[in-house]
């Protein structure tokens, strides 16, 4: 296969890091651009339309933005794993923009518990609509079965294809998936070989096929690329700052709320949870930035590190765009006093908040501390460069928080 740069487009900051790492533990160089322009040069360019709370039609005309700038490269539309979001219409617009035959759809990630059966996406075995996804404060889920899902979003036909058919191999696929009327197909996945043959099977069609997925079909498509040079598994320490770990966590989930518990239990790490009550009125948001700092400057003389967090707080729906802010500006007044080695981000929302804080342009992303987990480095005008950890809020085991600290204050994987 002839040599290819690849393009991704996702619709929030930690879904773009998420579907990067892996290709950066393999060696390509490997970018998720928050600001305009990227180097022409590098093999993996990721751009955050930040679009999974908008309207329908400016997530549509963001994707489509996006996708006209990423002209030359393969092109990938990566959804989320839970399939929250403007999914439908973002597909849409992509495949339009591309003039695709057709789209193939596999949000499956089962490295993470996230399979296709069916059609219907399945979390650890269960429905994602009857999961705790369902009641996500920015972007509902009220459905799980993608063929429904995409059939009321789009103008689409939307068809399915079992793993019977993926199981006879990527020639076969691709004859199936080419016969049939539909222009969106959605494949069920158990496995990640499944994943591998769809991305070999997309790779017959010669470009005449849109992939959507997940990070887990996303950490195929260097099947697209030509092998890197090698490089070392293990992340070398870095010539960044030393220090103590900032850890932010802005979700609901209980996966990340486990994660923070068994950090402050190993480690000691002091949790400084947002007081929402003091938030019920705009003019209130200054004095908890103030009140968070001076409760920040408290801990920190501990010397442990600190997690800024409102995952136990109560939640206010009217507060759902301020507490990222808030978050933001604390973050940015810890940083300004004191030295870290680096940020762990976990939410989508507060990732991109505290990114625009700090004016962030670019994340260059260096491999995994788990499948899904990635490691990069901030990009930004105001300072110097800055270790970093994203999360999605479901992603990650029970020690994962554990071992992204260890490398953000030592610069290495263990």
């Amino acid at each position: 296969m002839a040599a290819q740069t690849l393009g991704i487009v996702a619709d929030d900051l930690t879904g773009a890091m998420d579907s990067s790492g892996y290709f950066a533990s393999r060696g390509f160089s490997t970018v998720v651009v928050l600001a305009p322009g990227f180097p022409a040069t590098v093999d993996v360019v990721v751009i955050t339309t930040n679009s999974r709370a908008e309207d329908p039609s400016t997530a549509s005309e963001k994707v489509r933005q996006a996708v006209r700038s990423l002209a030359g490269r393969v092109v990938y539309k990566k959804i989320d794993s839970t399939l929250r979001g403007n999914i439908g219409v973002e597909l849409e617009a992509a495949m339009e923009e591309l003039a695709c035959k057709k789209a193939i759809v596999a949000p499956a990630f089962p490295a993470v518990g996230r399979t296709t059966v069916n059609g219907v996406l399945l979390v650890n075995e269960v429905g994602v609509a009857e999961t705790q996804f369902a009641n996500d404060p920015i972007s509902l889920v009220k459905e799980s079965h993608i063929p429904s899902l995409l059939g009321q979003t789009t103008r689409c036909r939307v068809g399915c294809v079992g793993v019977e058919h993926i199981n006879r191999g990527p020639e076969s696929l691709y004859r199936e998936i080419s016969g049939m009327p539909q222009d969106i197909v959605v494949c069920d996945v158990t496995a990640q070989s499944h994943l591998t043959c769809i991305v070999q099977a997309a790779a017959l069609a010669k470009g005449c096929w849109l992939l959507c997925g997940s990070g887990g079909l996303a950490r195929q498509l260097h099947l697209f690329l030509t092998e890197a040079p090698g490089r070392p598994s293990r992340v070398k320490p870095s010539s960044l700052l030393s220090g103590p770990a900032l850890v932010v966590v802005g979700t609901r989930n209980q996966v990340a709320a486990n994660q923070l518990l068994k950090a402050r239990d190993e480690l000691g790490l002091p949790i400084l949870n947002l007081k929402v009550e003091r938030l019920n009125q705009e003019s209130a948001l200054s004095k908890e930035v103030k009140s968070i700092l001076k409760e920040a400057d408290h801990l920190l003389n501990q010397g442990r590190g600190l997690a800024l967090s409102s995952t136990f707080s109560r939640y206010v729906p009217a507060l759902k765009r301020s507490i990222p802010i808030v978050m933001a500006e604390a973050v940015a007044g810890i940083l300004a006093t004191r030295k870290f080695a680096g940020l762990f981000l976990c939410g989508g929302d507060i990732a991109v908040e505290v990114c625009r804080r700090l004016s962030v342009s670019a994340i260059w992303v260096h491999g995994e501390v788990e499948p899904g987990v990635p490691i990069g480095e901030l990009v930004s005008c105001q300072g110097p460069r800055m270790r970093v950890v994203t999360k999605a809020g479901g992603f990650g085991t029970e020690a994962v928080l554990i071992k992204s600290i260890s490398y953000l204050e030592k610069g290495y994987l263990p």
